[in-house]
Parts: C-alpha cells; sequence; structure tokens
C-alpha cells in the first residue's frame, strides 16, 4: 500500500482540522494537512480544509462547531517536517478560533511506515473547544502494511494540560487506487482510549464558564457558578469506535482534493459530580453520549 494511505490517516486527525490528531485525529480527531514524504524530494504544502464539526474521541460541544483551516507545511527530504494551521470558527461567531505548530518526523522502511511528532496548540479564551485546556502533545505512529491486503496503524499521544493525558488510537484500513492512482478510497475502522484530564478542564473551564457580552464589541467568560469532579477522568477507557471513509483525488501530482466521512460511536460515558458553589450542594451526573456524524473537505497544493 503506497505512503498516500498512511497520509489520508492522517488527514482528517488532526484535532484543529478535524479531530485527533481530533478525531484523536486527530482530531480530534485533534488534532493539519499533511502530506507525505513521497520522492524524497524538498517541498512545501498549502491546503485548505473545512470541517463540518469538531469531534475528539467521540466527544463534542453541545453547539457545532464548524472550522475552516488553512495550512502551510515544509517536508524536508531527510523526513524532517514542519507545519501550522490557523482554523477560523464557521458560526455566529466568526473568529480565528484555533492555532497549531507541529515539527516532527516521517519514515518508512519496508512494510513499516511511521512518524513522530511534537504540537503546540492556540485556541481563543472564547473557544468551546473539547481540546481548549491541552497546550500541546507528543505523538508516535506506526503502521505495517500487510502486502496491500490490510494496513494496521497504532498511535499514541501525550496531551500536555493541568494534567497530562495518554491517549492510543487502533486503525485497520485498506487502500483501493483507481484512475492510474489519482484517485485513492481507503476505508478504515479506529478505536480512541486514554485518560481525560483534558476533559474534565473542559468541563469547568469552557462547558461551565458561560461567556457573556461586556461591550457591543467585546465579550469574555464568568467564573462558574457550578463545578465538576470527573470521578474517572484517570481512567484509562475506550472512548470511542469510529468508521471512515478518506477519498482523495489527485491532479499532476500537485493539486489534491480530500472528502471524508466519519461516523464515531463514543463509549463509556463521564461520570461528573457537579458542585454549586454558592449552596455547596453536589449532584452527580452520568454524560449522555450520541453517535455522531462529521465530514472534512480539503483541497491541498504541493511544490
Amino acid at each position: 500500500m503506497k505512503i498516500l494511505s498512511l497520509c489520508l490517516l492522517f488527514l482528517p486527525s488532526i484535532p484543529i482540522l478535524a479531530q485527533q490528531h481530533d478525531s484523536l485525529s486527530t482530531t480530534g480527531n485533534e488534532q493539519t494537512i499533511i502530506a507525505c514524504n513521497e520522492g524524497r524530494q524538498p517541498r512545501f504544502s498549502a491546503g485548505l480544509e473545512y470541517l463540518s464539526d469538531n469531534v475528539y474521541a467521540g466527544r463534542k460541544d453541545a453547539a457545532r462547531i464548524p472550522y475552516l483551516s488553512a495550512a502551510l507545511g515544509y517536508y524536508h527530504k531527510s523526513g524532517l517536517y514542519a507545519e501550522g494551521a490557523l482554523s477560523m470558527l464557521m458560526n455566529n461567531s466568526t473568529r480565528v478560533d484555533a492555532g497549531i505548530f507541529t515539527a516532527g518526523y516521517m519514515f518508512s522502511q519496508g512494510n513499516f511506515e511511521g512518524e513522530i511528532s511534537a504540537s503546540k496548540f492556540f485556541y481563543n479564551t472564547l473557544s468551546d473547544n473539547v481540546r481548549s485546556e491541552v497546550k500541546g502533545d507528543a505523538h508516535a505512529s506506526l503502521t505495517y502494511d500487510f502486502n496491500g491486503i490490510i494496513a494496521a496503524t497504532a498511535e499514541g499521544y501525550m496531551n500536555f494540560g493541568s494534567k497530562t493525558d495518554y491517549l492510543t488510537k487502533l486503525a485497520l484500513e485498506h487502500s483501493f487506487d483507481l484512475f492510474n492512482d489519482r484517485l485513492n478510497i481507503t476505508p478504515t475502522v479506529a478505536a480512541n482510549a486514554g485518560t481525560q484530564h483534558y476533559y474534565d478542564n473542559y468541563y469547568n473551564n469552557r462547558h461551565l464558564s458561560p461567556v457573556v457580552n461586556v461591550s457591543k464589541k467585546k465579550k469574555q467568560r464568568q467564573p462558574p457558578a457550578v463545578t465538576a469532579d470527573m470521578s474517572n477522568a484517570s481512567n484509562f477507557t475506550v472512548l470511542d469506535e469510529e468508521l471512515s471513509l478518506p477519498i482523495s483525488y489527485t491532479i499532476h501530482k500537485r493539486l489534491s482534493f480530500s472528502f471524508e466521512p466519519t461516523y464515531a460511536i463514543p463509549l463509556h460515558p463521564a461520570v461528573l459530580t457537579l458542585t454549586t458553589l454558592a449552596t455547596k450542594e453536589s449532584t452527580v451526573k452520568v454524560e449522555r453520549l450520541h453517535n455522531q456524524f462529521y465530514w472534512s473537505l480539503g483541497i491541498t497544493y504541493e511544490w
């Protein structure tokens, strides 16, 4: 299976453009538009991607968070690369909501392909992205191609916030190349697992902290009247299962169009102890989970 299949696996998973490195994308997903080191020639890549909703490991905010993201990357023939992206929120509160800078190394040896990277995240103080309390991450992945029949990928993440989270993603895929390899279709099944301190922080610092208008042009977050304690945040558990169908069409080896629908099935809801600060009264709430369908549409140009 060609390196393109690995590219398509990572494309929607960056937390800012989609979801995990955002859904873990990258989800992410999260967690940019990645071009793999095919041909071993130095090159630049620029891309735009629209994401219908930001979903990370099956979790999302109550409101839909669509993104339009612009990315720029440089890929050296050694396998080293650097990427940056900005994501604009495309709803009634249009603004630059998130940003990411990533540096890493990609390699290929025989039937193995892999990547290691580190990313720094930037989120607007008004952002309701479920990963908005994560400051950065470290990521490693390894894919083994079983002679073009199926490819298996294992990914690991360390999310850095007030507490460090550890997450993994396991995926199986098969790539179909059509029209002289211009069209690539890669049905993929995946599962994400990990700890959820990032989600606990999101609840307290974003979800339960209302945004209010302080003037006609300015908004800010208010301190929460209720706090949440996620009792199972330290538990390493399966968070969701995902079905996706990355599709890519390339013209003259430089211009690529991509589309990826994803169906996420979240598992193991969080158990929250909600405490009203004024009265000190507490109640226990079990998170309500819903299956999520979202998609991304992108264009990338390399030179």
